[in-house]
């Protein structure tokens, strides 16, 4: 008996029990909303203030970024977990001050004139109300990270009225399980991992558990069922990263929610 009762509501929970989204008005009927991975940074640097700003001028209708903590505790906008790939110094975010980041500016894109640095979160003010939606995902180097950054991105928010048009992100499913815990009216999107056995399992699973608001997939699996699954529990689907005019066709056929590109000019 207690073998069937738990078949039958592990059954339910999967196929039919939906949980409560936070409103994401946002979206578009007629085509996915458009978001500037990381800025522009086919024409400037990655994630710097000119790059989110060029991607705005060239119609996207949201930005992508990515956030880090520093050693002196601030959220600064950067992918790596070290600055060799930008800088070609192979230190540790986590290792510096935000103060020791800025004395590194950053390799510049082809044709791009101006030097940038990394800039810290609540830099972004500006660009952010500017923007329709922002997406900001917290970076995790561990399924088991502290979490720190969580508490410090929550002031951040607190402090700021955004979240109406905000969704916070990351691969690391605890991160979401806390900031909805903490945090419950702040958007959040799941990043699906596909580098686990029976992933789609694993993502699945997690989803359930953190009662995230969206899901942010990998462009090859529009077409899997993991996306229809998504769709029936209500879920928004984002695919990442789309730089072709054949997938984002294929996006719009599938009825992903919105896409993230590196320059809004590959998928037209």
């Amino acid at each position: 008996m207690i073998f069937w009762i738990s078949a039958i509501t592990i059954l339910y929970v999967v196929f039919f029990w939906k949980w409560r989204k936070n409103e994401q008005s946002f979206y578009l009927k007629e085509r996915p909303i458009i978001m500037g991975h990381r800025g522009s940074p086919t024409y400037i640097t990655e994630n710097t203030i000119p790059s989110f700003e060029h991607a705005l001028k060239t119609g996207v209708e949201g930005i992508e970024l990515d956030i880090r903590l520093t050693q002196d505790k601030k959220i600064v906008v950067f992918h790596d977990d070290n600055l060799l790939r930008l800088s070609g110094v192979n230190v540790g975010i986590k290792d510096l001050t935000y103060a020791e980041i800025l004395t590194h500016t950053l390799k510049k894109e082809k044709n791009q004139k101006d030097d940038v640095v990394a800039p810290q979160l609540e830099d972004l003010l500006p660009v952010f109300n500017k923007s329709e939606f922002i997406n900001i995902e917290i970076k995790s180097d561990s399924l088991f990270d502290s979490g720190e950054i969580v508490n410090h991105l929550i002031r951040f928010l607190d402090n700021n009225n955004f979240d109406y048009k905000c969704i916070v992100s990351c691969f690391n499913p605890l991160m979401i399980w806390r900031l909805r815990r903490k945090r419950p009216q702040t958007i959040t999107g799941l990043l699906y991992t596909k580098s686990v056995p029976l992933h789609s399992v694993y993502n699945m699973i997690w989803a359930l558990i953190c009662r995230a608001d969206n899901l942010h997939i990998h462009y090859d699996l529009i077409d899997a069922w993991i996306v229809r699954w998504a769709k029936q529990k209500e879920m928004r689907v984002n695919s990442y990263t789309i730089n072709n005019g054949t997938t984002y066709k294929k996006a719009i056929k599938s009825k992903i929610d919105g896409i993230f590109t590196d320059n809004v000019e590959y998928i037209k």
